[in-house]
């Protein structure tokens, strides 16, 4: 069975919320972006040599969360 949003927010999805930043690509029917609801997260690398930088996690534009907000219009 698929989940899908509570009937009050059936159109939350990531590509209408506020904290969700779409992928710059090429291809126009690309639909991943990043949640940038949270700081990003730093993962847990054990080696010295690596360059350790946060990440967002990817999630595609028809996704959703609890913690869906409506993006400002515009």
């Amino acid at each position: 069975m698929i989940a899908t949003p509570p009937p009050a927010q059936e159109n939350a999805h990531c590509r209408s919320c506020r904290f969700w930043r779409r992928r710059r690509v090429q291809d126009e029917a690309d639909d991943w972006g990043e949640c940038r609801r949270m700081p990003p997260a730093l993962p847990e690398v054990d080696d010295e040599r690596l360059v350790v930088a946060g990440v967002w996690p990817f999630t595609k534009a028809a996704d959703w969360c609890g913690e869906w907000e409506q993006a400002p219009s515009g």
